[in-house]
Formats: structure tokens, C-alpha cells, sequence
């Protein structure tokens, strides 16, 4: 069981030991290998949690709920080794990308000085926190693991010194530094409501004691820190211009992993402690179709590369929250399957949009490209028919599955929030026919041809070839999504898992 520790230890390690190394060459050698090797952990972890085990960890042999565990169970799987990918895919990309400028225009020094100061070591820093993030067992370490997460994201947010970075990075830390006090007095009122922060005894207690306005209270209170984390509308306003600030590795890796541990961690709160807020839910299920809506008009409104991808990751989370929150298991199936999606074709859209930054910079107004850059024109078009949802790919799968769901047992709510999800694909559609005109399309008589590092386009062609297998392989994909969602439905095997020989649960004191 020792083995779910090493996705959070093995980033440690290698974090540690990069801020010795003092050769740029061995520190991309030293990343990629540790990146490597917790990917494979990560695969052993999912393969035993695919099968229907839950594994658990009490480290130092102290058992739950006193003291700290670390918990595997299908969904955890799933997100570990998304996060293995991704990390692996960015620490290759930071890599190549480091030892040269970082879009037309600029000087390669800026590059050097990043990797001199430790983008890499802040890279596998941040790795440990996210994978922390989806494997601890209570509420006081997931706001330890989202501290961790956050201080090397704050790093990787500044480091460069750009003036844009400087802006965006103090709404950045300002909005989360908030965020984080709000999950503290969260956590403390959970504990003396319930004189335990494990997640599996909260839950435990919760289902013994019935409706209680001091638990709606708590549960209202965590839903609001992680929808920030989440950036769900209208609170993701912080996220299209910061994300877009740091190294192009470093947004890449943002914009597919950190919004997710948000969302994560609302499903977790809302199917495994808090299942019987139903209105808390209905609440998310609301501002999931406006988030739809302000990611859909704001990717039109923009005309920079990542910042318009930026705003289509907020309406990829309200398609995702859609799902998550529709009040069944189909529909949570299929925002586990859209999760996935959104995590690899989100990664590559990044990926792509720092190829084209290197091309002509942050602009996409310069037309022409596609004579020159035909790969990079198919490897956009691919990924724009993903956000957009269109046939056969997997956004198209996805968010069919979303709708059917929402309309299955039609209410008010449903039907307006399904609206909003045809509508932003629609404004979605034109926001990427948008970028292929403004770019791709058109004379390329003024179109001067760059040379393109290779790590940095084997990167990209790997993250666009993973989104195309997952619309091949979506069969198998959307099971596994529709088994996770109904060991979700009253996670009776997490909790005896976590809790083997737990005593009646207690009913919450007052505080």
C-alpha cells in the first residue's frame, strides 16, 4: 500500500535534488526522468484502482480518523495518471522550450534566467502538490497539498519578472491567499461541527445525523473555496490573463491540471461528505452553464492565443461541472469522461498556442500560416473540433452524454442550463473558426518560416495524438467514467476502505 505515497515523494525527491544540479543539461535529464518514473507509479496505482480496489495508506501506522490518510480509489486513479502525463509532456516541453526565446520577438534570455532560478525543480514542486491534492483522506492535508500546489505555482508565476507576470501574478496570489483563509475557518468550523476532518468520517456522520443547517453552512463554505479553485463563474475571473503569464510549460500544465483539482475536489466534497445538499448542487449546476457562456464569449473577445484558450478552459470546467452536478450517475459519468477530455485536448491547445507564439508572436492576426505550417494547421483544426464538441471526436461524445443527461428528467434548471451548453458551442465554434482565419488561412506571401525546436513539436504532436486516441479508444474510456461515477453513488467501498472497524458514527456537536 506503500505504493500511493510515491506519486507525492518521488516529485519531492526530484525537486529537492534539481535545486542542487547546476548544468541545465542534467537538470532536463534529471526532470524527465523523475517524470518518467512517477508516471509509472502512477499507471501501477491506476491499473489496481480500475479493478475496484481501494488502496489506503495511514502513514506512520496511525489509523483514521486521527491520522493521516492517503486514499486510491478509481477516481483518484484516473487523475493520477492524467497527472503523470501532463507532467511528464510539460517537463519534456519546459525542457526544449527553456533554451530558447519564448515567443517571436523576445529574447532567449528571459528562457535561460527561468531555468537558472528553477522553473524545473518548481515544476515537480507543483506536481507533488497536485497529486497530493487528489490522494490525501481529509480536509486539513488537501489544504496543505493545495498550499503546496499554490506556493510553486505563485513561483512559476513570477519567475521571469515580466511585467504582464508581475500584474497577473499579484491578482493571482491575492485571490488565492483569500481563498486559502476561507478553507482554514472551512476547516475549522468542520471540525468543531464534527470533531474530525477526515472526509470519510465527516461522511459518516453526516448520513447518521440528517439535515442540519450548520452542515449546509460548512458545505456552502467549501463549495465556495473550491469553486474559486475552480474558477467557476463568476469567480474564475482571476484565471484568463494569469494563466497565461508564466513559461509556456508552466500555463500548459496550469490550465489542464490546477482548475481540475478544483472541480476534484467540489466532487469529492459533494458525492462522498455533503450528497444530500441538493441545493448547494443545484447552485453549481447554475453557475456551471454561465461559466459555459463567459468561457464561450470571451474566447471570441480575445484575439491572443492563450488568453482565448484560457477563457475556452473556463467554459471546458462548466461543461465539466455540468455533468459532475446534474444529479445522476449518468450525468456524472459523463463529466468524468469530459474531465479527461478536457484535461488532454486543454494541454495540447496550450501546447499548440506556444508553437505559434514562437511563429509571430502573441497575436493570431498574422494570416497565411497554414502553407508553411500545414502539421501545426491540422493539429489546431483537430483540436478545435474537440473544445467545440463536433463529431467524431471525444468533446463531441462528452458533451452528448452531458446533454443526455441533463434532459433525461427535464426541470427548469436542466433545460436552461443545456441551453447554455448549445449555445457555448456554437460561440465556441466561431471563436475557433475565429483563429484558423485569423492565422492559418489566407496569403502567405509575407509568412517568413521559424524554426521550431523538435522536443518542443514532439511534445505537441504527442498531447494532439493522445486527444485522437481517446476519441478511438472512448469506449473502454467512457465505462471506466460510468463505473468511477457509480462508486461515487454513496462510496461505500472508500469508506470501509478508509474506516474498516469505524464505531457508530456520532452526531456533530455544536460548535
Amino acid at each position: 500500500m506503500n505504493l500511493i505515497a510515491l506519486p507525492v515523494l518521488l516529485p519531492l525527491l526530484a525537486a529537492s535534488l534539481l535545486l542542487l544540479v547546476k548544468t541545465p543539461r542534467a537538470r532536463r535529464v534529471l526532470a524527465f526522468a523523475a517524470s518518467l518514473l512517477t508516471l509509472s507509479v502512477s499507471v501501477l496505482i491506476a491499473l489496481r484502482t480500475f479493478s475496484g480496489e481501494v488502496l489506503v495508506v495511514q502513514m506512520a501506522g496511525w489509523s483514521a480518523p486521527w491520522g493521516i490518510s492517503l486514499v486510491a480509489d478509481r477516481l483518484t486513479g484516473i487523475l493520477l495518471l492524467l497527472s503523470g502525463i501532463v507532467g511528464l509532456l510539460s517537463s519534456a516541453f519546459m525542457g526544449s522550450s527553456l533554451r530558447h526565446a519564448p515567443r517571436h520577438g523576445a529574447s532567449a534570455a528571459l528562457n535561460l534566467e527561468r531555468e537558472r532560478l528553477g522553473a524545473q525543480a518548481l515544476l515537480q514542486f507543483l506536481v507533488m502538490g497536485v497529486n497530493m491534492a487528489f490522494l490525501t483522506g481529509d480536509l486539513f492535508n488537501l489544504f496543505v497539498a493545495f498550499e503546496v500546489m499554490l506556493i510553486s505555482s505563485y513561483g512559476l508565476m513570477l519567475l521571469g519578472n515580466e511585467l504582464a507576470q508581475l500584474r497577473e501574478g499579484f491578482k493571482y496570489v491575492v485571490v488565492n491567499l483569500l481563498a486559502s483563509a476561507l478553507f482554514v475557518m472551512s476547516a475549522g468550523f468542520a471540525y468543531g461541527l464534527f470533531g474530525t476532518l477526515n472526509m470519510a468520517d465527516i461522511a459518516l456522520r453526516v448520513a447518521a445525523h440528517g439535515p442540519d443547517g450548520r452542515i449546509t453552512l460548512v458545505a456552502g463554505l467549501l463549495a465556495l473555496v473550491f469553486a474559486v479553485k475552480a474558477a467557476l463563474f463568476p469567480l474564475g475571473f482571476w484565471l484568463p490573463n494569469s494563466y497565461p503569464a508564466p513559461a509556456a510549460a508552466a500555463s500548459a500544465f496550469f490550465a489542464a491540471l490546477l482548475t481540475k483539482v478544483g472541480v476534484y475536489s467540489l466532487i469529492r466534497a459533494f458525492t462522498l461528505m455533503f450528497p444530500q445538499e441538493a441545493g448547494l448542487q443545484s447552485l453549481l449546476l447554475a453557475l456551471a452553464g454561465l461559466s459555459v457562456l463567459f468561457g464561450s464569449l470571451g474566447m471570441i473577445a480575445l484575439q491572443r492565443w492563450r488568453h482565448a484558450f484560457a477563457f475556452a478552459n473556463i467554459a471546458s470546467i462548466g461543461y465539466l461541472a455540468m455533468g459532475a452536478f446534474s444529479g445522476s450517475a449518468a450525468g456524472l459519468g459523463a463529466g468524468l469522461y469530459y474531465l479527461i477530455h478536457s484535461v488532454l485536448v486543454i494541454f495540447a491547445l496550450f501546447l499548440v498556442a506556444a508553437l505559434a507564439e514562437k511563429i509571430a508572436g502573441e497575436m493570431y492576426r498574422d494570416e497565411g500560416h497554414l502553407a508553411l505550417y500545414p502539421w501545426l494547421g491540422v493539429a489546431y483544426f483537430a483540436l478545435a473540433l474537440a473544445v467545440v464538441g463536433l463529431p467524431p471526436t471525444s468533446g463531441f461524445i462528452g458533451k452528448y452524454s452531458v446533454l443526455a443527461a441533463l434532459l433525461a428528467e427535464p426541470t427548469p434548471l436542466r433545460t436552461a442550463v443545456a441551453a447554455c451548453a448549445v449555445l457555448g458551442s456554437l460561440l465556441l465554434l466561431y471563436g475557433a473558426m475565429q483563429i484558423w482565419r485569423g492565422f492559418f488561412w489566407g496569403e502567405s506571401d509575407a509568412v517568413h518560416r521559424v524554426r521550431l525546436p523538435t522536443g518542443m513539436r514532439l511534445c505537441t504532436a504527442v498531447a494532439v495524438g493522445l486527444v485522437v486516441a481517446l476519441a478511438l479508444w472512448s469506449g473502454p474510456v467512457y465505462a471506466l467514467a460510468s463505473r468511477t461515477a457509480l462508486d461515487l453513488q454513496g462510496n461505500r467501498a472508500y469508506t470501509e476502505a478508509v474506516l474498516p472497524s469505524a464505531p457508530p458514527p456520532q452526531e456533530p456537536r455544536a460548535p
